[in-house]
């Protein structure tokens, strides 16, 4: 599986450098030159045109580091911590069965992609993009069932990551100084692996799951704002 991912990003690499290489100089006077040095923070239009996190729940932004050159960066992290009681009575012998479940989970995901801002008139670009993303989760769920007043306890965890790379193209309007409008659409390529584990009083048992695929992304419309 690396292989193939390896090879893979070799591939999509060489075709973004030969892309990059060979375009024509954009247009002089571009809007794009006044955002040189800019930090700028992203948000998702969603269908009723509510505002979300465009690629990060903690941090979705960009930096122009060049006037036609910008880097976009996503932090997204999730925490969870849940507990459940339950209290079962059988009617025909009035007995109650009482089980406790925890659940914990962890969750970061980590992208960036290198974005190259192709002018067509002065405040409407096209930009092609690419770039690497990494995700690494662990889940924990530990359960003690009470029936018939013995206690059986059961654990199970699912840990693992997902890396790959995106690759994006879309436009980019700006509307208003400093505000722009854009939308885009890709592919993802995705590696993953996982472990399960599950132990309880009787038995222990541990399975891993590897995959590799290559997913179309659904067009995205946002709004960008720099400062």
């Amino acid at each position: 599986m690396f292989v193939k991912l390896k090879s893979s990003l070799i591939v999509l690499n060489t075709i973004f450098i030969f892309i990059f290489s060979n375009i024509s100089s954009p247009q002089n006077g571009s809007y794009l030159d006044s955002l040189d040095k800019r930090f700028a923070l992203q948000f998702q239009i969603t269908d009723n045109f509510s505002l979300t996190d465009f690629q990060g729940t903690i941090f979705s932004g960009k930096y122009h580091f060049a006037k036609r050159e910008a880097v976009r960066i996503g932090l997204s992290v999730s925490l969870g911590d849940s507990e459940t009681e339950t209290e079962l009575t059988r009617l025909d012998t009035a007995e109650t069965d009482k089980s406790k479940q925890e659940s914990k989970l962890f969750s970061i995901t980590l992208s960036t992609q290198y974005q190259r801002y192709l002018s067509v008139a002065d405040n409407i670009s096209f930009f092609a993009g690419i770039g690497p993303f990494v995700t690494i989760f662990d889940r924990t769920m530990e359960s003690i069932i009470n029936e018939e007043g013995t206690d059986a306890k059961r654990k199970s965890q699912r840990n693992g990551f997902s890396t790959g790379a995106d690759i994006i193209l879309g436009t980019e309007w700006w509307f208003y100084k400093y505000i722009s409008l854009s939308a885009e659409y890709g592919m993802k390529i995705i590696y993953s692996s996982a472990t399960d584990e599950l132990m309880d009083d009787t038995i222990k048992g541990k399975s891993t799951l590897t995959s590799f695929g290559i997913f179309g992304n659904q067009v995205s419309f946002g709004i960008t704002v720099y400062f």
